[in-house]
């Protein structure tokens, strides 16, 4: 299915090719060169997913995640550059995954199709579970309470807290997580999974230090505490 992608990037020959094979796929993309523009764009939750290049006007990808994570739940596929560090920042900051700057076309569409085909399904389904100290609204992407606080979930936030939740009470390996959720073999995503349960510690946790939803089995991996008085609204399974 056609999709609205935003490309953020300052190299033309990579801004080019990617545009090029993605309309070839029937997806419609809008261009940003500029740092300002590129969270402009992205804030305007017109586009389903945005490609950025490690560095834009000389800010790093990973900061520019932090900025559209403020104001949308797109998803962000980052290009990173050669430092060992970058895919973990932007990751960090919302992003949902990442390719190095020398990419393999195909895989990098594969990866688009994949991560559209989730933000799609994430969007029409889901259901709420209503905890002591709030509630969360995984159709809405969003975490609420306490109060008027809201924390909004990216997709990979999404995808790994709906399975936990789905799961609730049964522990599941990191690998096993990110076998599922990034749907590779697991065995270099297990840091990445670690990254995605500290985002929604803080996110979900009244104390994400010692946490009371997400708890870690130090044998099994991590399992999705469902309280007693908790109420499972569902929408739709």
């Amino acid at each position: 299915m056609a999709r609205r992608i935003l490309l953020a990037s300052n190299t033309v020959e990579t801004f080019l090719d990617l545009r090029s094979a993605l309309e070839f796929e029937g997806h419609e993309v809008t261009d940003a060169v500029t740092a300002d523009q590129t969270i402009q764009q992205a804030s305007v939750k017109r586009h389903d997913l945005l490609i950025v290049d490690s560095f834009i006007d000389g800010i790093a990808a990973h900061t520019l995640c932090r900025a559209v994570r403020l104001k949308s739940n797109l998803g962000i596929i980052v290009l990173c550059g050669e430092r060992a560090t970058s895919a973990l920042d932007a990751l960090n900051s919302g992003a949902d995954d990442f390719l190095p700057a020398q990419f393999v076309m195909a895989e990098l569409l594969a990866r688009v199709r994949a991560l559209l085909r989730r933000v799609a399904w994430s969007r029409t389904e889901g259901h709420q579970i209503v905890l002591p100290d709030r509630a969360i609204d995984l159709k809405a992407y969003e975490v609420k309470g306490p109060g008027n606080h809201v924390s909004h979930l990216t997709p990979k936030e999404f995808l790994v807290l709906r399975y936990l939740v789905a799961h609730a009470d049964k522990p599941r390996t990191l690998q096993h997580l990110a076998q599922t959720i990034w749907q590779r073999d697991g065995s270099g995503e297990v840091e990445y999974v670690r990254n995605v349960i500290r985002q929604l510690r803080r996110k979900l946790e009244p104390d994400p230090d010692n946490p009371r939803y997400i708890l870690t089995d130090r044998s099994a991996g991590y399992r999705f505490q469902l309280p007693p008085d908790s109420q499972n609204l569902e929408a739709h399974q």
